[in-house]
């Protein structure tokens, strides 16, 4: 039996197992591998990450190979990997991942043959010199979900390399389709809260923000609800005290969340977990009901704004009303979270005015709030036509998203061409702050914060 490496992510949350880990040592050991695991899960912080991750929006540190083969800082976040293993396998779900990761993988190489693979969300959204650039520090790139078909391809081409072969660099597979193993979740130790592959991708697919649509990886799929419930009884089975699952589908039909939440309940009587819902029309106290019965805890909408010329703005396709229904249903039955959205552009001061006092009327049905600034992915309509928005891509000066390893990643640092809305914005949040402050996690006005610094208006 080979041996092989396993390394995390390290910004995934401490005490979380992800459903990507446990799909990627079941194809692992499915090759006739034997695994070496090394849990990286909350080494780096998003809310505190090491200030060498912070780039100026115009810095092209992290596009420069140098900065990883002289980032000798990062060795103290990283393990050591002494043991002879054949090859080692990354996973990436956020931009500083493959930062990290990179620098193992360099170190690795430097000292001999051992042969690196990185995969994970982290590269489904980078340009073709962001591959590029990455490629330059791997073997192989994966890209894609269905691990077992990647990691057979890598295998494969391992195989038939001759021995004291010259190495080359970069090989880039695809396998963009679902999961085409059942994950086995005996495998590993699971955590209290773990993540289960639920499916991919929105239906709407249509929100200004969202790179969605043009991504490789962009197309849609539910899972069988049956497999989904069976993950879910087999945790339930080898974590009893399991606190919390997490479903990964972006939303659902209604035909779609009825038979999940009825399998679920089928198989597993009742289990906690949560899901993502959009704020749409047909969610009623039918729907509520049932989700509270197959042990549904929590549900988030992305609401991201509530006011109707703001979520035209956005181009969300649902209304207030929608949403207000939405989030006082549900209430009765599991606790709600919405996601909402700072500095969107082209808002009136009567568009904010009435956020407020709709929010305001929301609050005794909230469990709590997530207000995140806007962030400029490319491929988004923002990013393809943001003159039509009165947005500045690449501004070097006060900008509202100054991207962390901004080399490496998908957002777009940007500002609001006219000023004034940003003073109205900041003048915004100062009264969501007083309203809403119990509601929302201190790492959310935190980041606020360094947006106020940033543009140094306070």
């Amino acid at each position: 039996m080979k041996l092989c490496s396993l390394v995390t992510s390290l910004t995934s949350n401490k005490g979380m197992t992800q459903a990507s880990l446990v799909y990627i040592y079941t194809a692992l050991v499915k090759s006739g591998m034997q695994v070496n695991l090394y849990d990286l899960s909350g080494t780096i912080s998003y809310y505190d990450a090491p200030e060498e991750l912070y780039t100026s929006c115009d810095s092209i540190s992290w596009m420069n190979p140098d900065s990883i083969k002289e980032g000798c800082w990062m060795d103290d976040y990283l393990p050591e990997i002494d043991e002879p293993t054949e090859i080692v396998f990354f996973s990436a779900l956020f931009s500083p991942d493959l930062v990290f990761h990179a620098r193992l993988s360099h170190v690795l190489r430097m000292r001999g043959n051992t042969i690196t693979a990185i995969g994970g969300n982290a590269l489904a959204g980078l340009k073709e010199e962001q591959i590029l650039f990455v490629s330059s520090f791997f073997d192989y790139i994966l890209i894609g979900y269905d691990v077992s078909a990647l990691i057979e391809q890598t295998m494969s081409l391992v195989k038939e390399l001759p021995k004291n072969a010259p190495r080359t660099r970069g090989h880039i597979l695809k396998a963009l389709s679902a999961p085409s193993i059942s994950p086995n979740y005996s495998l590993i130790n699971l955590e209290n809260f773990v993540t289960v592959y639920s499916g991919k991708g929105c239906y709407y697919g249509k929100c200004n923000f969202c790179d969605y649509p043009a991504r490789a990886q962009g197309a849609i799929s539910f899972r069988a609800v049956n497999d989904v419930a069976i993950d879910l009884l087999s945790i339930q089975k080898l974590r009893p005290t399991v606190e919390d699952i997490v479903l990964t589908q972006d939303c659902y039909t209604q035909a779609h969340l009825i038979a999940t939440v009825h399998s679920i309940q089928k198989t597993c009587g009742t289990i906690p977990y949560n899901l993502m819902l959009r704020a749409e029309p047909w969610i009623d106290s039918r729907i509520a009901r049932i989700l509270q019965r197959s042990g549904c805890t929590d549900v988030f909408i992305g609401a991201e704004a509530l006011d109707d010329c703001m979520l035209t703005q956005l181009n969300k396709g649902i209304t207030t009303e929608h949403i207000i229904n939405a989030v006082k249903l549900l209430s009765e039955y599991v606790d709600v979270t919405i996601g909402m959205i700072l500095f969107i552009p082209n808002v009136s001061q009567d568009g904010l005015d009435s956020q407020i006092k709709i929010l305001e009327g929301l609050l005794p049905y909230l469990n709590s709030i997530e207000p995140e600034v806007l962030t400029v992915l490319g491929g988004s309509f923002y990013a393809r036509f943001p003159e039509k928005h009165g947005i500045v891509l690449g501004a070097t000066e006060n900008v509202l998203n100054d991207s962390w390893c901004f080399g490496l990643s998908q957002d777009i640092p940007w500002s609001l061409k006219d000023y004034t809305l940003i003073e109205r914005w900041l003048n915004h949040i100062e009264a969501l702050h007083d309203m809403c402050s119990s509601l929302v996690k201190k790492e959310y006005w935190s980041s606020i914060d360094d947006i106020k610094a940033c543009l140094h208006v306070y």
